[in-house]
C-alpha cells in the first residue's frame, strides 16, 4: 500500500462496526454487550444517523396489532428518551386508524445523548468524525483503514458491519448489488414559522405557486403543517458528489418557495426556523446475500429457519406522484432471516439497516427505522459470537444467535 507510511496508528477489535446510525449504534451496543471488544465509526458528531442527523425523529414501528414484537436495546433507548423527558409513547391498540399513528417522537438532543450514553456504558469505543478509506478481506479478518482529523489509521477486526445505509463498505470490498431502479426521492426535514395561517391570503398564494407551475394546494397543505415536504432527486446518494448535489438541489429548492411566498400578505415574515443536518436518503444500494426478503413473502408473512427480528410496515414505496402502499393484512408479521444480513459468499462482513438483502418493494418497508435498530442488534450479536469463536459469520448456530438475543432483552420470532 502507497499510503502504508502514512498511517497514524494501528487498532484491533474484536468487531468494528462503520456507522453510527439507526442500526450502527445498536449494532455496536449489542457487540459490546455480548463480550467483545468493539468500535464503533461515525462520520458525523452525533449518533442516530436519520433520527437525529437528518431529522426524521419519529422511529416506528415497535408494536403489529397491539403486541410489541421490537425489543432490546434499541427499546431500551426509547424508555430512557421518555424518562428524562424526550418522547411521550403513543396509545397502542389492535389496529390503529393510520399505522404511523404509532411512531414514537422524539426529541433530538435527548435522544442523541441517551445514544451516547449507551455506547460509553456499554464500553464501544466510539470514534466519530471519521470515514473510511479502504479495506481488505484477510484469512483471520478484515484490515479497514479510516481518516480522522489526525490523519490515516488502521483496524484489524475479526467481524466487521457495514451500517453505512449505502452499503459504502461491501462495495469498496467488491461485493455486488441488486441493479438500481428509479430510486425513491429524498427529503429534508425543515420547520416554518413567522406567520399566522389565518391571516394567510391564501388567493395569492395559490396565484404565485400555480404562476410557478407548482400544485397550489399542495403548498398550503405544507404551510397548514408548517413544514416543505420537498421530495429531491438522489439516483446517487451513496456517493459524496451524489450527496453534495443532493444537499445544494435540496437546500435550493426550499429557497425557491421560501423566497415565493414572502411575497404574499400574511407570509412577509416568513422564516425556516430549522433545517436537518443532513437530507434524509431512502433508498440507494441493496447487497445480494445469502437470502433476499422479496416483497411476496414479506406480506405473507413467510417465517424463516433463521429469523432474527420482525418487522412491521407497509409497501412504503415513494414514487414521482405519491406514494405506492400496500399494507399487511391484519396479524400478519413479517420477519428478517439472517441470511439476508450476509454479503454473498462473505466470511467476515455483515451488512444492517436498509442495505440488507431484499428487492425493491420489501426495502421500502423494512427500510424504517424500528426494523433497521432490530436488525442492527441482531449483527452486533452475530459479529460478537462469531469472533468469539473464530467461525465465518455464516456457521453461527442459529439456536445460539437466538439465545443471545433473548438475553440481551430482544424479541426473536418463535420457532
Amino acid at each position: 500500500m502507497e499510503y502504508q507510511k502514512q498511517i497514524m496508528r494501528n487498532l484491533t477489535a474484536e468487531v468494528v462496526i462503520v456507522g453510527g446510525g439507526t442500526a450502527g449504534v445498536f449494532a455496536a451496543i449489542s457487540a459490546a454487550r455480548s463480550g467483545a471488544n468493539t468500535i464503533l465509526l461515525e462520520k458525523n458528531s452525533m449518533l442516530g444517523g436519520t433520527i437525529t442527523v437528518a431529522g426524521v425523529l419519529f422511529p416506528g414501528l415497535f408494536y403489529a396489532w397491539g403486541n410489541k414484537i421490537i425489543s432490546g436495546p434499541c427499546w431500551e433507548s426509547i424508555e430512557r428518551t421518555v424518562a428524562l423527558g424526550g418522547a411521550v409513547l403513543p396509545t397502542i391498540t389492535k389496529k390503529p386508524e393510520r399505522h404511523y399513528l404509532e411512531q414514537i417522537r422524539l426529541n433530538q438532543f435527548i435522544y442523541t445523548h441517551v445514544l451516547h450514553e449507551m455506547c460509553k456504558e456499554s464500553g464501544v469505543m466510539v470514534l466519530a468524525n471519521t470515514m473510511l478509506s479502504d479495506a481488505q478481506e484477510q484469512e483471520d479478518g478484515i484490515r479497514l483503514i479510516a481518516t480522522d482529523k489526525s490523519g490515516l489509521f488502521s483496524i484489524h477486526a475479526k467481524k466487521v458491519i457495514d451500517a453505512t445505509g449505502d452499503a459504502n463498505l461491501a462495495g469498496m470490498m467488491g461485493y455486488p448489488f441488486y441493479p438500481k431502479e428509479n430510486v425513491q426521492p429524498a427529503t429534508l426535514q425543515n420547520r416554518l414559522g413567522g406567520y399566522d395561517y389565518e391571516q394567510v391570503n391564501l388567493n395569492q398564494v395559490r396565484k404565485v405557486i400555480s404562476d410557478a407551475g407548482m400544485n397550489a394546494e399542495q403548498i398550503l397543505h405544507f404551510l397548514r403543517i408548517k413544514k416543505i415536504d420537498n421530495h429531491i432527486p438522489a439516483p446517487v446518494a451513496d456517493t459524496s458528489w451524489g450527496k453534495t448535489n443532493l444537499e445544494t438541489e435540496a437546500l435550493a429548492s426550499l429557497a425557491k418557495l421560501y423566497q415565493l411566498l414572502r411575497q404574499v400578505e400574511g407570509l412577509e415574515n416568513l422564516c425556516i426556523e430549522w433545517i436537518a443536518s443532513e437530507t434524509g436518503v431512502r433508498e440507494t444500494n441493496r447487497i445480494i446475500g445469502e437470502a433476499t426478503v422479496t416483497a411476496e413473502d414479506y406480506l405473507k408473512g413467510i417465517h424463516y429457519p433463521d429469523a432474527i427480528c420482525y418487522a412491521f410496515y407497509p409497501i412504503d414505496l415513494h414514487v414521482p406522484d405519491g406514494i405506492d402502499q400496500t399494507f399487511l393484512t391484519e396479524d400478519t408479521v413479517p420477519q428478517i432471516p439472517y441470511r439476508a444480513l450476509i454479503p454473498k459468499s462473505s466470511r467476515h462482513l455483515l451488512c444492517a439497516g436498509r442495505c440488507i438483502s431484499s428487492d425493491r418493494y420489501a426495502n421500502s418497508a423494512i427500510r424504517v427505522q424500528a426494523p433497521c435498530m432490530a436488525m442492527g442488534q441482531a449483527a452486533g450479536c452475530a459479529a460478537a459470537l462469531c469472533a468469539k469463536q473464530n467461525i465465518p459469520v455464516l456457521e453461527l448456530d442459529y439456536q445460539s444467535l437466538n439465545k443471545a438475543l433473548s438475553d440481551l432483552g430482544a424479541i426473536v420470532p418463535v420457532q
